[in-house]
């Protein structure tokens, strides 16, 4: 693991994250943003998670020093990128940005540096433009990339099997479970699950059928209890193929199959409903603290992941 000296283009909640991830396990990791102040804050906010997190018990005060001592602060690209092995870019979904910044990279990492692109949806093995684009892949976190487990790592066209194993050994190193994609497809594989579940759901309560509460009411006390042990393929398994697929043959013909966006996610936006962002979404959020909110969740997800490892360790 020493091996490894990273560069993290983006100092923003997702690029400070993924150094957390790296660093506490005692690799280099450089942040760089081309805007000063972003690394500042950057820095102050790692102390701020860490100290979080130890109050959830899942960083040892080892791992809080490692913060300190792995991650580096760098508003210079030209002095870090020619000394680094591995770059993650966690910039703006902007093409423009995004090509530029390969553009830089290309020229001054080192022949042998693998590429990453931190990207949710951007096809960069289009916008990128790199002299050994076997060497490039999508590695995408979730946020906040230190709790979650997973990273979709995604192939492009020319992107070498080597390197992805590469990848995925140092994610598999710091405690990630990294699931690959062997295209480059939209919304790669959670988000596409996501859609489908979100145009379903949006279909049954516009049609008036049921309401959101009701949908989650449902989703929580099956499907979500079961998720956290058992993917629907197992499920299936389970219930047996020969069940499940002629159950499919009736409920496929009455699914939803808008292709033009998602019909509740447009009327909510028309009543200027965004969510948390301006307190009212599918439910209001008036009496509320957000930063009171989030906690509670990401409160909520360390303690369900707890629960979770304990149900993949063997009795």
């Amino acid at each position: 693991m020493n091996k490894w000296n990273i560069l993290m283009v983006g100092a923003g909640t997702m690029g400070r994250g993924i150094a957390e991830v790296f660093a506490a396990k005692e690799i280099d990791i450089t942040l760089y943003d081309a805007f000063p102040e972003q690394l500042q804050k950057a820095k102050q906010t790692i102390q701020a998670d860490m100290a979080y997190y130890a109050e959830e018990g899942i960083v040892s005060p080892e791992e809080i020093r490692n913060t300190e001592k792995f991650v580096f602060y760098e508003e210079d690209l030209e002095k870090i990128a020619p000394k680094v092995n591995l770059v993650i870019e966690g910039v703006f979904e902007n093409v423009d940005i995004k090509r530029e910044i390969f553009d830089k990279l290309d020229k001054l990492c080192a022949p042998d540096c693998i590429f990453c692109s931190n990207t949710s949806a951007s096809n960069i093995f289009e916008i990128a433009q790199i002299s050994h684009p076997e060497r490039l892949m999508i590695t995408h976190f979730f946020n906040p990339p230190y709790v979650m487990p997973l990273v979709e790592v995604v192939m492009g066209p020319k992107t070498s099997s080597e390197n992805v194993k590469t990848v995925c050994d140092v994610l598999t190193s710091v405690g990630k479970e990294p699931a690959v994609i062997k295209k480059y497809i939209p919304g790669f594989i959670v988000n596409r699950l996501d859609n489908v579940l979100s145009r379903e759901i949006a279909y049954m309560i516009t049609q008036g059928w049921t309401t959101a509460a009701d949908v989650e009411r449902a989703i929580r006390y099956t499907s979500g209890t079961r998720y956290s042990f058992e993917g629907p393929l197992s499920l299936h398994d389970v219930v047996g193929w020969d069940l499940t697929t002629s159950v499919s043959r009736d409920v496929f013909k009455t699914l939803c199959n808008d292709t033009d966006g998602d019909r509740l996610g447009e009327k909510l936006i028309k009543e200027g409903r965004l969510g948390i962002k301006t307190k009212k979404g599918c439910y209001d959020y008036d009496d509320i603290d957000i930063q009171e909110f989030m906690n509670k969740r990401a409160h909520r997800i360390i303690k369900m992941l707890k629960v979770i490892r304990t149900l993949d360790d063997p009795e």
